[in-house]
């Protein structure tokens, strides 16, 4: 009887433990299947909430997105996506649903320019003609990195719709449709600068052609998740302080001094400075009034010497 019980005994003990042996192996097969890109996505890390992208900006990652660091972001889009790495990406933006190595996935690259202050006068005259055509001779260059690493090339681009400036939040639109060498599905690459003090916060979309529509009413949205400190908002420019960084060309012209705009823009911006000199002026004169009124009453007191 007692050997039955011992042998119900060791029963119980060795059937968990297999069960535990059973579920590791489970578990580390799933890793062997993987390939090699599909474990690199695998050990992301993504952030929530508040980040802070530098340069006085912060980003509130909207609902349903996760976001991506720098380092790890220029791995997936440059090494996993194949496309050029942008050395002034500050992360990447990932819908929470799918993976990095989906079908179906896309991705707002989030960088940081600093390339001058942009005046809403540069900015409603921007050539895109001319700049369209200046794209396409990058993606000449593109498309020599692109061989080398064995990858598609752009073979056309085109405006997905007009480029506009929007003066209500300073925001620059342009999408792009390349289309590629393998007649792959034509890629979206719409990109939104938020124009700022010193340059532009810019989110770039990166995704099949057929989701322009989606993409055109989410990045508007994306304005209300950015936060611009005091100090880097497009509307503290002085022309003063910055003048190193006036515009996109980084000259300065008579015809930029006298233009309506720049001098209501510099009003504006010196307006504490205006203040404070009144104030300072004001009290000088208060001071100088008061010690000559003392000054003549003094005068006007007699002393009789012939009481003494």
């Amino acid at each position: 009887m007692d050997k039955f019980y011992w042998s119900l005994l060791i029963v119980c003990l060795l059937v968990p433990l297999q069960m535990i042996a059973n579920n590791r192996e489970d578990s580390l097969s799933k890793y062997d299947k993987l390939d090699a890109a599909d474990l690199i996505s695998a050990s992301f890390s993504y952030q929530q909430g508040e980040v802070v992208l530098g340069e006085g900006v912060v980003l509130q990652v909207p609902a349903g997105y996760r976001f991506l660091d720098a380092a790890q972001s220029k791995l997936l889009v440059a090494h996993l996506w194949g496309n050029p790495e942008n050395p002034n990406s500050v992360g990447l933006l990932l819908p929470a649903r799918v993976g990095p190595m989906d079908k179906d996935v896309w991705g707002l690259e989030v960088s940081l320019e600093s390339s001058g202050y942009v005046s809403e006068k540069e900015a409603r005259h921007i050539n895109y003609a001319n700049l369209l055509q200046q794209m396409k001779e990058d993606i000449k260059t593109e498309n020599d990195w692109r061989r080398e690493n064995d990858i598609d090339v752009v073979t056309t681009m085109q405006w997905a719709f007009p480029p506009y400036f929007d003066k209500k939040d300073h925001t620059l639109h342009w999408a792009r449709i390349l289309h590629f060498s393998n007649n792959q599905q034509p890629v979206l690459n719409y990109e939104m600068r938020i124009l700022s003090r010193k340059g532009a916060l810019c989110f770039n979309a990166i995704a099949a052609a057929s989701q322009l529509e989606n993409i055109r009413k989410l990045l508007p949205e994306l304005m209300q998740h950015v936060h611009f400190k005091p100090g880097s908002r497009y509307t503290d420019y002085n022309p003063i302080t910055d003048l190193a960084t006036i515009g996109t060309s980084g000259t300065w012209t008579v015809s930029d001094i006298l233009s309506p705009e720049y001098l209501l823009l510099w009003l504006r911006n010196t307006w504490s400075l205006l203040l404070v000199s009144s104030v300072m002026v004001l009290f000088v004169y208060a001071m100088q009034l008061y010690h000559r009124r003392r000054t003549t009453h003094r005068k006007m007191i007699r002393i009789d010497e012939s009481l003494n």
